[in-house]
């Protein structure tokens, strides 16, 4: 599918010995072909449809403006919003999704019927401008700069899109440390997605891994010399990270699948030299680097962007993520898991209705029951902090004044209508068996 480009022939700037060395290995290498009008063809469409997917997520790639799901009314909201409606239409019309799509206006990166009807759409539009495209030129070999285009934008699709999940992991913001409400859960009770978080929320050194690796990729493929590396660490990680979001259900499996397409379409303009030199045992020449549309702009100048491009995407996740580092790893004021040592409603009810734990969680708290079961309540803000307002599962009403004196706390108030009284004292994640694990060299 792809040729091989020959080596450099600016013979002033080699050795003789090196030019001895170049020839005797391409003279064993077969000479590049011609441009063929299928390879032309594949390679328009590729650029049409790749740009048509990648462009509305641009902005996406910032969080500090509301990209990642950081804001739903940012300026990466507002510009993804404007490719919103094409995919509405295919997803109703194509699709026949007839419900309210509500995650259609939520931003991007989800798998949702707006998100697949763009994608079935641009391929429609790259099909049929590739195919145009390629007939008005089917007699000259203009457009040879669609192959360099190509990749750079992949490269910098891929880079741009990546920066902003390489530093969520290196920063505690996609996996935060195990909150107690998960603790507290029983395994069999926790939804697929959220058992791939708490797997990823356990070790802090492997999710620090995970983002360092994106990183690299996202630097390599900044570089012309190492896209190819770029563009394998990235088909290599990204591989994994598409297969745990099907796995285990996470609503990333689109944008995940089209990152792994986008750098393997990178590998196979260097296939054959791979796989000379990994299947088959040879020595390939050097990729020509030089000679295309690139070049024409001035070095410092295409480093001046590089830096600006990329550099924006970092610093802006950075700006954004930067006070994850800020939490604290105990919790402070009245959240986190409370451990009720005595419980008293008025009247009295059956011992499975005694409350066990009280889990809190900014306004929002959960109860567990004697009988195992919890009961969820969403808070409303109130003047007072050490008041707790919420609307409960179960149509329940819950209203709790807290007098809190170091890990000990009393609890009065009403529940479910009932007067009820409680003691309770804060429990440390520390206490639980999982994270009193610690790493060891030999087990016996």
């Amino acid at each position: 599918m792809s040729t091989i480009a020959e080596p450099s022939t600016e013979l002033a700037r080699v050795a003789p010995l090196d030019l001895a060395s170049r020839a005797e290995h391409a003279a064993d290498w077969p000479a590049p072909a011609p441009q063929r009008l299928g390879r032309r063809l594949v390679e328009r469409f590729a650029l049409i449809a790749f740009g048509l997917y990648h462009l509305p997520l641009f902005l996406n790639n910032y969080p500090s403006l509301g990209g990642g799901g950081f804001s739903e009314t940012g300026l990466a909201a507002r510009w993804g919003h404007v490719f919103t409606p094409p995919g509405v239409w295919v997803a109703r019309h194509v699709f026949h999704i007839t419900g309210p799509m509500p995650g259609a206006y939520q931003g991007d990166n989800g798998d949702i019927g707006e998100e697949f009807g763009r994608l079935l759409l641009t391929v429609v539009i790259g099909a049929a401008v590739g195919i145009v495209w390629t007939i008005v030129d089917r007699k000259r070999p203009g457009a040879r700069w669609a192959s360099d285009a190509l990749r750079v934008l992949l490269r910098y699709s891929i880079a741009l899109g990546l920066a902003s999940y390489a530093i969520s992991k290196i920063f505690p913001q996609q996996f935060p440390p195990i909150s107690a409400f998960t603790l507290e859960q029983r395994v069999g009770d926790l939804p697929p997605m959220a058992l791939l978080w708490t797997f990823m929320q356990y070790s802090r050194p492997y999710a620090f891994f995970g983002g360092l690796m994106e990183l690299v990729a996202v630097l390599l493929l900044c570089v012309r010399r190492t896209a190819t590396l770029g563009a394998f660490i990235c088909v290599a990680v990204m591989t994994n990270v598409a297969f745990m979001n099907y796995a285990y259900g996470v609503p990333v499996k689109l944008y995940a699948t089209m990152t792994v397409l986008s750098a393997a379409v990178l590998l196979l303009y260097d296939a054959p030299r791979l796989i000379a030199v990994f299947v088959r045992n040879q020595t390939a020449p050097a990729a020509l680097l030089s000679g295309s549309w690139q070049d024409r702009i001035p070095s410092p100048l295409r480093w001046t962007i590089k830096v600006l491009v990329v550099g924006s995407v970092l610093v802006s996740s950075v700006a954004a993520m930067r006070g994850t580092l800020d939490r604290p790893n105990a919790a402070t004021g009245l959240d986190g898991l409370w451990v009720v040592t005595s419980f008293t409603r008025e009247p009295q009810t059956a011992d499975s209705s005694r409350w066990s734990a009280v889990i809190v969680r900014g306004k929002n708290l959960a109860i567990r029951l004697s009988s195992d079961r919890f009961v969820s309540c969403q808070g409303t803000a109130t003047p007072n902090p050490d008041v707790r307002i919420a609307t409960c599962s179960g149509n329940r009403r819950a209203e709790l004044r807290w007098t809190q004196s170091g890990a000990v706390a009393q609890i009065d108030g009403t529940f479910d209508g009932a007067p009820v009284t409680v003691s309770a004292r804060r429990a440390d994640p520390s206490d639980y068996r999982l994270m009193q694990s610690k790493f060891r060299w030999i087990m016996d």
